[in-house]
């Protein structure tokens, strides 16, 4: 084997061959611009960290496994170390019984995933250094059972990589953005399906990851749906900065021995419906009903943001590209909280096959277009009457 097949399997080694069977420490490795850590425990793996991303790494995979838990209301103490600051999150919500031992296994697992797959593409570009060293694992790296034995997950990964470099794509990293530059000339090109799934997910903001994560799709076969595209400058892949770490506002941490007036209830209502003008006229309806007002055009990005706002009441209308109503509701009804919550679906024909399949879905209710303003509120107010909003003393807030 040459000293470049050497060089490109390096990490691959070390995991495998190289760290011994009961060494508790860490493994540093850095390029000329990034450096990462992998974290080890009597030989299995523990936590990595590092990267252009960690923030936002953590941010998608929290929110692909722990879709039901706001991160909002969150905040560790007294500790600023980036390195362990998410393995103690998710070590503290374990033992608050917020999270089961399953949702913080694969997000550990998750997450060294992708560190160790941004080194082994860093790796194939560039000469990195790597050093072994007992020291520099805190005792409070070790707080749970989560232990992954290297076998377990690089062998694979290790596979996963190979395609990435066989499918030409060695050059273009996960964590890059899409963003669409020539519109016009991408609409001739593309095949209907195609541009509407391209000008659906593709807005400049999300990463690779994030739009396979989206899709549901492999992350690899995404970037080669995109790549034509890519090489015919429609489409650019440029670097974003990292998000802020996610914490939560000192302000949401409550107060002990202070005792508030209650609050008056303002309940929460959303739709999601790709009518701009939808939106709009129940925004109107509903605001000046004094009900607070969320809308959604974007179907795909409907379930996170319902997720994080949580809101008492949700408007869905039936037909929307990619995710439909009946799709939504499948997905939210599978979440313990919103098992109960009420769910209209909106649609514009009126009939009975509509209405049972909605019932099979688990909808609350039904309501057709044109949409009243006295019909919609008459339909607010019957359901969130047999529904009541939830009180502000019993939030989701977590301290830490």
């Amino acid at each position: 084997m040459n000293s470049n097949e050497n060089r490109k399997n390096q990490l691959f080694n070390l995991l495998l061959n190289e760290v011994p069977d009961q060494f508790t420490g860490k493994l540093e490795v850095k390029g000329s611009q990034k450096s990462w850590i992998i974290f080890f425990c009597v030989g299995r793996l523990v936590w990595a960290t590092g990267g252009e991303h960690p923030n936002r790494r953590f941010h998608r995979i929290w929110h692909q496994f722990c879709p039901n838990i706001s991160l909002a209301n969150m905040k560790l103490r007294e500790h600023n170390d980036l390195n362990y600051y998410y393995y103690h999150l998710l070590s503290i919500l374990s033992r608050k019984k917020v999270l089961i031992q399953n949702q913080v296994k694969a997000v550990i697992i998750e997450n060294i995933k992708e560190v160790v797959f941004d080194i082994l593409q860093q790796q194939s570009q560039e000469l990195l250094a790597y050093n072994l060293s007992p020291k520099g694992l805190e005792k409070s790296l070790i707080l749970m059972s989560v232990i992954i034995p290297p076998e377990a997950i690089i062998p694979t990964l290790h596979k996963s990589f190979l395609a990435w470099q066989q499918s030409n794509l060695t050059e273009y990293s996960p964590n890059l953005v899409p963003e669409i530059i020539k519109q016009k000339l991408l609409q001739q090109i593309a095949k209907p399906n195609s541009y509407q799934i391209i000008t659906k997910l593709v807005d400049g903001q999300r990463t690779l990851r994030e739009i396979a994560i989206l899709m549901n799709k492999d992350l690899r076969q995404l970037t080669l749906f995109l790549m034509p595209y890519v090489r015919n400058e429609l489409i650019i892949l440029k670097s974003v900065p990292d998000q802020q770490r996610i914490e939560g506002s000192p302000g949401l941490q409550p107060n002990v021995n202070k005792k508030k007036a209650p609050a008056k209830v303002q309940e929460l209502i959303i739709c999601v419906d790709d009518s701009k003008q939808i939106c709009y006229m129940l925004e109107k309806i509903l605001k000046k009903a004094d009900y607070r007002f969320i809308g959604i055009q974007d179907s795909i990005k409907a379930l996170p943001i319902i997720i994080e706002n949580k809101p008492d009441l949700i408007f869905l209308d039936l037909m929307m590209p990619i995710a439909n109503g009946y799709e939504i509701c499948t997905q939210l009804r599978r979440v313990p909280i919103f098992e109960n919550i009420p769910i209209i679906i909106i649609t514009g024909n009126d009939g009975v096959v509509d209405r049972v399949r909605a019932k099979m879905v688990g909808a609350t209710g039904y309501i057709t277009k044109p949409l009243q303003p006295k019909k919609i509120l008459a339909v607010v107010k019957r359901y969130l009457q047999n529904y009541p909003p939830k009180s502000p003393e019993k939030s989701d807030q977590t301290s830490l």
